[in-house]
This record gives structure tokens, C-alpha cells and sequence, in this order.
């Protein structure tokens, strides 16, 4: 088995020199700072998550307040997108440009405004996945670790003594993998089934084809697909400019491939309470994955003529 990396394995390299506006996914003249938060409204919600951000900045909310929900925002988005970085410290801020800067162990790595493209770039290095597509990094710096097949039993002394500890990828069922761990009173649950931005989309393209009514139309796009794939041969079927407009779109970059849950207080010591929580994780990362392919897969359609 892959060993299990630590934190002082890696860590996030500081950001180079500010890039110019122009770089947003955006036409530069629409840069500004609404369309900024609005663009960080869409990051998240690649993972699910409703950031709120133009909201809370048009209900005149002060610096504090907005910094604080965009920061809850952006760590509840890392549990569902899978990169594994749970070993790090995430959070948004606010510039006086109106960007967000996105900060990693207190250090700035990336803006919003330079695009989702240059955001997924800037957390790769930071990220180690095994041939499964599993993290290999561990999320405390010390502590005991539990072997994947280890008794039900050794999991429920840890938990229920409360000790800090974390556990190596187990299987479950329908191809999703699941570790626990415990830091000071919380304990975290998280389910993941690795599905990168291009396999969703894939995916997605694959309910729209087959979903089309014009049977001549789907028999040429399956034979397209021979060679270009099935999201090649539905952006082909599309206008000229598809293909670079969906890179430019967060969903192209970001997908949901984790849930964390997490207990505290009686319920973090309590074994069936871990047992529960699995479940429901489970649960939740089949409801989130199904209907972040059906929402890509209306965003496909859109354009289909036939």
C-alpha cells in the first residue's frame, strides 16, 4: 500500500506577482468587484455549496463578516471537491481591488480574478493522489493511524476514548472509499468516490446523447464520439466557440468527489454515531454527485437544436 504522505511532505509555494484583471473569465470591462464575488459564488457551487457572497455584500455587510462566510464557504467546497487537502488552512479575503484572494496556511496562492483554470492550478502541487484517486496525505500531523482492514473493534475504542487519531482508505460500497479521523472533539467522516471535472462532464455528455430524441442525430454523435469522445462530439455539435467557453466555466475544473460529516461532544465518542454518519455520507455524496450530472448535463444541452 501507498504510504500514507505527511504534511511536511509538501507545502503550498508562495503566489507569483499579481496577473492582470484580464485574466477572469470574464471580459475584462466586466471585472469588477460584484462580478468577482459572483464569480466566487460560482466556484462554490461546483461543490454544492451556496456562498452567498453577492448577498451578504449587497445587505451592506462589513469586512469582517463577509471574510468570515467567504472563508466557511471555500472550506465547505474543499471537503466536497476531494483534493484532499485537509491538512491545510483555507481562507478567502477580500482585496481592496475587490478580488478574492484565496490563502493557503496564510499565504495568498491565487485571486478569483485570474480565472478557475489558474485556481485548480494553483492547488494541484499542493495535492498527492494514489492510482485510485484517493489522498495520500494525512490530515493530523501526529497521531495513530488504523490500518484499512483493522476490527471494527480497535475503531470503536479509538472513538469512543476519544483519542486523536485517523485511519487509511477503506472500500465501500458502489466504488466510494471512506477514513475517519479525530482532532481534539470533533470527528470527521469522509466518503469520497474520485470523479475529476473531465470524468463528470463526461458523464454528463453521455445522459445527453443518450437522451436524444432524434435517433439519426445520436447515431452521428456516437460515431463522432469513436474519436472525439462523447463531450467532443456534443461541443462539436455545438458552435464554434463551446469547447473554449466551457473551459472557462468553473464545472470544468471543479467537481464533486467527497462529503465530510462531522460530530462533536457526546456523539464524536460514540461508535454508532460514527456508523450513522458513514451512512448518511454515503447517502449524501450519491445525491450530490447525481445532481451535479444532471446540472451539467442541462448546461451541455443548452445550444442542442435537435
Amino acid at each position: 500500500m501507498a504510504r500514507l504522505k505527511t504534511k511536511d511532505d509538501a507545502a503550498p509555494q508562495p503566489r507569483p506577482a499579481s496577473r492582470n484583471a484580464a485574466a477572469l473569465d470574464l471580459p475584462e470591462t466586466e471585472a469588477s468587484s460584484g462580478n468577482l464575488l459572483a464569480a466566487f459564488d460560482a466556484l462554490t457551487a461546483t461543490a454544492g455549496v451556496d456562498s452567498r457572497a453577492v448577498a451578504l455584500a449587497d445587505s451592506g455587510a462589513d469586512t469582517g463578516t463577509l471574510e468570515a462566510a467567504l472563508t466557511e464557504a471555500l472550506r465547505a467546497a474543499h471537503d466536497r471537491w476531494g483534493l484532499g487537502l485537509h491538512h491545510l488552512r483555507h481562507e478567502a479575503r477580500q482585496l481592496d481591488s475587490g478580488d478574492v484572494a484565496l490563502l493557503v496556511d496564510g499565504r495568498e496562492v491565487v485571486r478569483v480574478g485570474e480565472g478557475y483554470a489558474a485556481i485548480a492550478q494553483a492547488y494541484a502541487p499542493m495535492g498527492a493522489a494514489d492510482e485510485r484517486g484517493l489522498s495520500l496525505w494525512g490530515v493530523l500531523g501526529e497521531g495513530h493511524r488504523v490500518a484499512a482492514d483493522a476490527p471494527f473493534a480497535v475503531l470503536k475504542v479509538l472513538i469512543e476514548e476519544a483519542r486523536d487519531f485517523e485511519t487509511y482508505w477503506t472500500p465501500q460500497r458502489g466504488g466510494a472509499f471512506s477514513r475517519v479521523w479525530r482532532r481534539d472533539e470533533t470527528l470527521h467522516v469522509e466518503v469520497a468516490r474520485p470523479a475529476s471535472a473531465e470524468e463528470a462532464l463526461a458523464d454528463a455528455a453521455w445522459d445527453v446523447i443518450t437522451s436524444i430524441k432524434d435517433r439519426a442525430f445520436q447515431r452521428e454523435l456516437m460515431r463522432r464520439s469513436e474519436e472525439a469522445g462523447m463531450l467532443g462530439a456534443l461541443l462539436a455539435a455545438r458552435h464554434a466557440g463551446a469547447s473554449s467557453n466551457l473551459a472557462r466555466l468553473p464545472e470544468a475544473q471543479f467537481a464533486v468527489q467527497a462529503v465530510v460529516r462531522r460530530l462533536t461532544g457526546a456523539e464524536a465518542r460514540s461508535a454508532e454515531g460514527y456508523r450513522s454518519e458513514l451512512r448518511a455520507a454515503a447517502t449524501e455524496l450519491d445525491e450530490l454527485q447525481a445532481a451535479a450530472t444532471r446540472q451539467l448535463s442541462e448546461v451541455l444541452r443548452h445550444g442542442l437544436t435537435r
